[in-house]
């Protein structure tokens, strides 16, 4: 039966050396002036400056840019990672966890370059896409959709109607997800990546195959 469409963003499997993500990340910045929701599972770039305390800023990637890397966790604005500490008031842990547009927060950032992703293959706006094994060594740009502020998931996944080799797409495409609920080929099919276009990389990706 076909695969169902589970769009979650970018969400880290290993590294390029076969050994597992554990869980690493670097804390950054998104300045409140930046209109864009952010949800773990969207793809980052670097914005300009630091923040006040010295943190790089971040802001959600758009498609064509180089890529940071992906946010794996959202740090309550309650919560001081500078000084350690825990503002007054209570945390609302009922709600869906995303950075609201305009909000000043910090968010953990997966930014090592050599990190692959499992995500979803669509066509334009999150439209189903019927993948093929011939897909593997491409290169695609993100799909650059806004995740749900009701559940709280991204939206992101992988625009396979940009699909190329070019080198300066974002992404390259390693291999389908080998898991027994996931068809190798045909619609909403889950398929690893990892940043081709990198920001913490020397050059702007390599060229597909």
């Amino acid at each position: 039966m076909p695969n169902v469409s589970r769009i979650m963003g970018f969400r880290p499997m290993k590294h390029v050396n076969g050994s597992p993500y554990n869980g690493q990340a670097n804390i950054y910045y998104v300045p409140a002036s930046d209109a864009t929701p952010l949800f773990v599972g969207d793809p980052v770039k670097l914005a300009a400056d630091a923040n006040s305390d010295g943190f790089p800023q971040c802001i959600k990637a758009t498609a064509g840019a180089a890529v940071l890397g992906v946010v794996v966790g959202i740090i309550n604005t309650k919560f001081d990672p500078v000084a350690g500490r825990m503002s007054t008031g209570s945390v609302l842990l009922d709600t869906p966890v995303y950075r609201p547009a305009m909000t000043g927060q910090y968010v953990l950032v997966c930014d090592a370059p050599d990190v692959i992703y499992e995500v979803e293959a669509v066509t334009g706006s999150n439209a189903t896409y019927s993948f093929a094994l011939s897909d593997v060594g491409l290169n695609a740009d993100l799909s650059v959709v806004t995740g749900s502020t009701v559940t709280g998931m991204s939206a992101a996944a992988l625009n396979m109607a940009t699909a190329a080799v070019t080198a300066t797409l974002q992404f390259k495409i390693m291999g389908v997800v080998p898991r027994p609920d996931n068809e190798l080929t045909g619609v909403n099919t889950k398929v690893l990546v990892k940043i081709n276009n990198a920001q913490l990389s020397a050059g702007t990706g390599t060229a597909g195959l």
